[in-house]
C-alpha cells in the first residue's frame, strides 16, 4: 500500500506583495522506481522516456489585476546544480534530459519536461527540481522560488501507487469564479496501470480535518471555484475489490478568490532543522488580505491543521478544531511527520 502527496512552497515578497508558488505536475505525483541491484539495474519505471512528464511553475499574485502571475524569467536546477540550456534543450551535464517550456497563447506557465530516466542521473536517491523565477510588478522585482522532489527508490514486490492527475488542461488551477478544474485518479502495480474492480471515495480538507464527499465515488471529481477559498485540498482512497490499496493528495489553487491568507511566518523562509543548534520552530501569524492591497480585508481566527505527507494528522483533534490566532510548528511535529510538515491554514467564517 502507498500512500503520495505533493509539497507546496509559500514565498513573501515585501516589495511586491505576496506571491504563491507552486510546482504542478498536471500527470500526478511523479517517482521512479528501479529493479535489480546497484551493479545491475534491470528495469526502471515508469519510463520517462515514453510519458515525458511536464512540472510546471505556478504562480499566483495577491493583486486582483494579476490573478496569475508570469515571471519575466525562470532558472531551473536539479539536485541543487543549475541546469544550462541549448534552445530549449538541456545542455551540458544534463543533455538530452531536459526540455523547457515557455507561456504560449492559453498555456499561461513556465516549466520543465523531462525526456529520459532521471534515476542514474540522481545516483539512484530522490531528485529535487528546483524553479527559481524573477517576478517584476512596475519598477520592483524580486525573485520565487518552489521546489519538487520525485521519489526514486528500489521496487519492492508488487507494489501499488495512487496519483491523481489533472482531468483536463487546467492544471489544477481555476482563474474564474464560474470556472472548475476535474481531478482524476490513477491507480498502478508494479507501474502497470490498473482499470478493473476499483471503487474510490474522495474527501475535501476542511477546518476540522477530511471531510468525505458525499457521493462523489466516481474516479474523477469536478471542483468548482465556490467550493474553495484561495486553496483547497482533496484526497481520493482507492479500493480494489473492497480493499484499500493506497491514497493520495492533490491541491486545488483558486486565482480568482478576492481574498488570500497571508500567513505571516517567522522566521520567513519557514525552515526548521534537525540540527538542535539551529532553527527550532516556525510561528504563524496569518491575517486575511483583498487581493490588491498588504493590508488586513478581514478580523477573524484561523483554523491549523499538520499533516505528514500521507495525510496523517499532527497535531490534535482538539487543535484542529479551536481557532486561533497564531499557531506555532516545531521540530518535534517534523520528526513525527519523518520530513516536512503541511500547514493547511483556515479562516473561521
Amino acid at each position: 500500500m502507498s500512500s503520495a502527496s505533493t509539497t507546496r512552497t509559500i514565498k513573501f515578497i515585501s516589495k511586491a506583495g505576496t506571491y504563491t508558488a507552486v510546482i504542478m505536475s498536471p500527470s500526478g505525483d511523479l517517482y521512479q522506481e528501479w529493479e535489480g541491484t546497484l551493479n545491475d539495474i534491470t528495469a526502471i519505471r515508469p519510463n520517462y522516456a515514453t510519458l515525458q512528464p511536464v512540472l510546471y511553475f505556478v504562480c499566483t499574485s495577491s493583486r486582483v489585476a494579476e490573478g496569475v502571475a508570469t515571471p519575466d524569467s525562470i532558472d531551473y536546477y536539479f539536485n541543487g546544480t543549475k541546469i544550462t540550456w541549448n534552445g530549449a534543450n538541456s545542455a551540458g551535464t544534463f543533455a538530452g534530459y531536459f526540455q523547457k517550456i515557455s507561456p504560449s497563447g492559453t498555456q499561461l506557465y513556465y516549466g520543465i519536461k523531462i525526456v529520459q530516466n532521471i534515476a542514474a542521473l540522481s545516483n539512484y536517491a530522490p531528485a529535487v527540481i528546483k524553479m527559481e523565477a524573477t517576478i517584476s510588478y512596475g519598477t520592483q522585482s524580486d525573485t520565487i522560488q518552489a521546489s519538487y522532489t520525485i521519489p526514486i527508490q528500489q521496487a519492492t514486490g508488487s507494489s501499488y501507487r495512487v496519483t491523481i492527475a489533472a482531468g483536463d488542461n487546467k492544471n489544477f488551477v481555476i482563474t474564474d469564479k464560474s470556472d472548475s478544474c476535474i481531478l482524476k485518479a490513477y491507480a498502478y502495480q508494479s507501474g502497470n496501470e490498473l482499470s478493473a474492480d476499483l471503487t474510490y471515495a474522495w474527501e475535501k480538507m476542511g477546518a476540522t480535518g477530511w471531510q468525505t464527499l458525499s457521493g462523489q465515488t466516481a474516479r474523477t471529481l469536478t471542483v468548482a471555484a465556490s467550493s474553495i477559498d484561495t486553496y483547497g485540498e482533496f484526497r481520493v482512497t482507492v479500493y480494489r475489490g473492497g480493499v484499500e490499496i493506497g491514497k493520495d493528495i492533490q491541491g486545488v489553487m483558486d486565482a480568482s478568490d478576492p481574498f488570500d491568507i497571508d500567513p505571516h511566518p517567522n522566521p520567513e523562509d519557514e525552515a526548521i532543522t534537525e540540527d538542535t543548534n539551529g532553527n527550532g520552530s516556525v510561528v504563524y501569524t496569518p491575517v486575511v488580505v483583498k487581493r490588491g492591497t498588504n493590508t488586513q480585508a478581514l478580523s477573524t481566527t484561523f483554523y491549523f491543521v499538520l499533516k505528514d505527507a500521507a495525510g496523517v494528522y499532527l497535531n490534535s483533534q482538539s487543535d484542529r478544531t479551536t481557532p486561533v490566532a497564531s499557531y506555532t510548528v516545531n521540530r518535534a511535529h517534523c520528526v513525527q511527520a519523518g520530513g516536512d510538515v503541511s500547514v493547511t491554514i483556515t479562516a473561521r467564517d
